[in-house]
């Protein structure tokens, strides 16, 4: 079998991924057979989540994980972080303190609590008597846990780990400032006599050009999400904005966020598309990674006029109370190394000099936003979809019914967490499986294995994971 091509036994076809290569315009790539000799495995305490018998939990049954007064809220810091920063936040601190009222349930984990260079999950909670198991807030942590920095301070992939059992968000700005900026959006959206936006939801999905993934994603995802009586928040009342296919554009997109479009700013937004890829040579790759590559793109070399990044944003924008569903590659963020290809020595291959949340997330919440939902690496069509492009969007639809419902939205994405922890048992038996029976697993089966387990982990919550929309005063 040609290293470069998967096959597609076993009534599956290989992913395909939803990022552009922006200096000349070739799809990221696609899976090699090679690859699938370094697919790493979770934790125990992952995939012995997934075989809880009752998996309707987030913390201990007698803990409501809306409210903060039982579940509590934290902080946590690292070793390093800029005492400029901690200040920045006061403003959202002493907010979430007197919500939760109760001294034990609020912590600022920081100085010799907060976390240190080379700590693992467990490590940490370690320092506090608390494993990986079900959340029983009294005992320490509380359950909704900000973290504060960057991914060199605090790594990604601590992140997806204390977000298994724990409900995590993560603020990385770039100044100060812009910390101070997203604590005071939060209190005032929080505290406002009335609502920033009424009782509407927009989903901005682009199908380009003989582009297979962005039409399997339209099809399958945009298209039932925004029509017809399943339509998102049509049961709950909501009205929808649907930019899709040729409406996908970046002057659309421009105007959905001034508001000057039907319904105005949008209170959760779904955007799907591609994400610009920047190569690691390119001085542009730290602030347009993982940018929207709108319908204006027709093929080659992606150029700023079909793309949507932080700088696109505009000045006039009304993004206060808007939470964001973003997927694209590299959406959220980016890692140093890439998660699943290897260099033709098996060395890990960098992708960028050190681990990014992506610029265009920052810019939104800064500017008013309350949570953006977003990928860190390449996303792929496996996301929606199961077998031979059999749509599965369950989790999808259950995230953003959630949020529309009024929940926090660190609850909303546990269905993500639970996913991760099944996939991973699934993935797991499928290599032992291929491993006992030569020729009965296909690589195609097993590359969606891996990237369907990967692909579950590797959304997070940019943004205080105790938000939620004020549902009960919209209108």
């Amino acid at each position: 079998m040609p290293d470069a091509v998967l096959d597609s036994m076993g009534m599956e076809e290989p992913p395909l991924p939803m990022g552009v290569q922006a200096e000349d315009g070739t799809l990221l790539p696609a899976l090699t057979a090679k690859d699938l000799e370094f697919i790493g495995s979770d934790p125990n305490a992952v995939q012995t989540r997934g075989m809880v018998a009752n998996q309707d939990f987030l913390a201990v049954s007698d803990v409501d994980p809306n409210e903060l007064t039982q579940c509590g809220w934290g902080l946590l810091l690292p070793k390093d972080i800029d005492p400029a920063i901690r200040a920045a936040l006061e403003p959202l601190i002493e907010h979430r303190r007197k919500q939760v009222g109760e001294p034990t349930l609020f912590r600022i984990f920081d100085g010799l609590s907060g976390y240190q260079p080379g700590d693992t999950v467990r490590s940490w909670l370690d320092r506090f008597n608390v494993t990986l198991a079900i959340v029983d807030p009294s005992l320490g942590v509380p359950l909704y846990l900000t973290i504060v920095g960057t991914p060199s301070q605090i790594p990604f992939e601590f992140q997806y780990l204390l977000d298994a059992y724990w409900c995590v968000g993560r603020l990385d700005f770039e100044t100060p400032a812009e910390y101070r900026a997203y604590a005071e959006g939060v209190v005032a959206y929080e505290t406002g006599a009335t609502v920033p936006h009424g009782k509407s939801v927009a989903v901005f999905n682009t199908r380009n050009l003989g582009d297979r993934a962005t039409g399997l994603l339209h099809n399958q995802v945009a298209l039932p999400f925004a029509t017809g009586a399943k339509a998102l928040g049509a049961r709950q009342g909501y009205q929808m904005n649907a930019l899709l296919g040729d409406d996908a554009t970046k002057d659309n997109l421009t105007k959905l966020l001034q508001g000057k479009l039907q319904g105005g700013t949008p209170a959760l937004l779904f955007s799907g598309s591609h994400g610009a890829g920047f190569s690691a040579a390119d001085p542009k790759q730290a602030a347009k990674q993982g940018a929207i590559v709108c319908q204006d793109w027709e093929g080659g070399p992606i150029q700023p006029e079909h793309y949507f990044d932080a700088a696109a944003v505009p000045e006039d924008a009304k993004l206060s109370g808007l939470i964001h569903f973003f997927f694209a590659c590299y959406g959220g963020g980016c890692p140093a190394f890439d998660t699943y290809s290897r260099l033709p020595d098996g060395s890990p291959k960098p992708l960028m000099d050190a681990p990014r949340v992506a610029r265009l997330p920052q810019r939104m919440l800064a500017g008013g936003g309350l949570a953006v939902l977003a990928h860190i690496d390449r996303a792929w069509t496996y996301s929606f979809q199961a077998g031979r492009s059999a749509p599965q969007t369950q989790e999808f639809r259950d995230v953003m019914t959630r949020v529309l419902r009024g929940d926090r939205i660190g609850q909303c994405t546990d269905q993500f967490n639970l996913r991760w922890a099944v996939l991973s048992a699934e993935l797991t038996d499928t290599q032992r499986q291929r491993q006992m029976l030569p020729g009965q697993v296909s690589d195609a089966v097993l590359a969606n294995r891996w990237v369907a387990r990967d692909d579950a982990r590797n959304y997070l919550i940019l943004g205080d994971p105790a938000v939620r929309l004020r549902v009960a005063e919209m209108r």
